[in-house]
């Protein structure tokens, strides 16, 4: 009776394996593949015109460690990471906390401040270029009115970055007020009123309550901000091209020009090996840091 048994329950463990086998399958081939090739590719050299690849070894990771553009990239990506996300956090979560407290308008609120989220890309690019001009745009005309000569946002090294940043924050923020407002829905009222009992006021109900039960979704626009930020790559072709002198160049738009248009795909591929690796060490350090800090329950 033992052997009818086991074959009965290796047969009801192996079952969910072939449901799993088509998605493993599409995953294999679409994610799996793709990197791996993309990592053989980062040691080889190849213009991806000619049938010909040769085998370079780690030149193409050395050449960018001397490479100027690549350093201007790495440090423009990091800046628009650190412009954009806090800013966009602060919003979502104070508009958030504002319309939460609202008695009407809720619903028109949350649609009108999430409409820029689902805005096609190309569109808020053009748009905001327009907005942006510097003889014509309402950004300058605006600024004039207070006396404050604006400058030509996306044609000056200064305000390039800054310019996309700004459209980067505009378009991003309703994202993180939706998961806040559904994260404060899903807060037992009864803490808060048991805080009032003990005399916390809002300040104190939000520092010691709201925040910490917010965390893990703190945690989640983090990291998925952090990945975003490192993808930045619409608003930057459209807007500015990398421009002016590199001011707006991030990663992967330089990844993307290494390809396309210098036709470098072993450059571009180390690139690529490099944006993973450092978008990967950055979201571990994050889940580490995030044990003491995190509240789950």
């Amino acid at each position: 009776m033992r052997k009818p048994m086991i074959g009965y329950r290796r047969k009801m463990l192996l079952l969910p394996l072939l449901f799993l086998v088509p998605a493993m399958l599409l995953y294999a081939i679409f994610f799996v593949y793709p990197f791996l090739f993309t990592f053989l590719l980062s040691f080889q050299q190849w213009d991806m015109i000619s049938p010909d690849r040769s085998f370079v070894g780690l030149a193409n990771y050395t050449g960018l460690l001397h490479d100027e553009v690549f350093w201007m990239s790495m440090r423009n990506t990091l800046l628009y990471l650190l412009m954009t996300m806090p800013v966009s956090i602060g919003l979502g979560l104070g508009l958030a906390l504002l319309m939460e407290s609202l008695l009407r308008g809720r619903v028109v609120y949350r649609f009108l401040f999430y409409l820029p989220v689902v805005s096609p890309i190309a569109v808020v690019a053009i748009v905001w270029s327009l907005m942006y001009d510097d003889q014509r745009g309402i950004v300058n005309a605006l600024l004039m009115l207070f006396g404050i000569d604006g400058p030509n946002w996306l044609s000056d090294a200064s305000s390039s970055l800054w310019a996309v940043a700004i459209v980067g924050i505009w378009k991003g923020f309703g994202y993180e007020m939706l998961l806040y407002v559904s994260g404060l829905k899903a807060i037992d009222k009864g803490l808060y009123e048991a805080a009032s009992i003990d005399g916390a006021g809002r300040l104190r109900r939000l520092v010691h309550i709201t925040l910490p039960l917010l965390s893990p979704i703190t945690l989640f626009i983090v990291i998925m901000g952090i990945i975003s930020s490192f993808q930045n790559f619409a608003l930057i072709k459209i807007m500015t091209g990398g421009g002016p002198n590199n001011s707006s160049n991030v990663l992967v738009y330089q990844l993307y020009q290494e390809a396309f248009q210098f036709f470098s795909i072993g450059k571009a591929a180390a690139i690529s090996v490099i944006l993973f690796a450092f978008v990967l060490l950055i979201t571990v350090v994050q889940l580490r840091l995030s044990r003491s800090t995190v509240h789950y329950s």
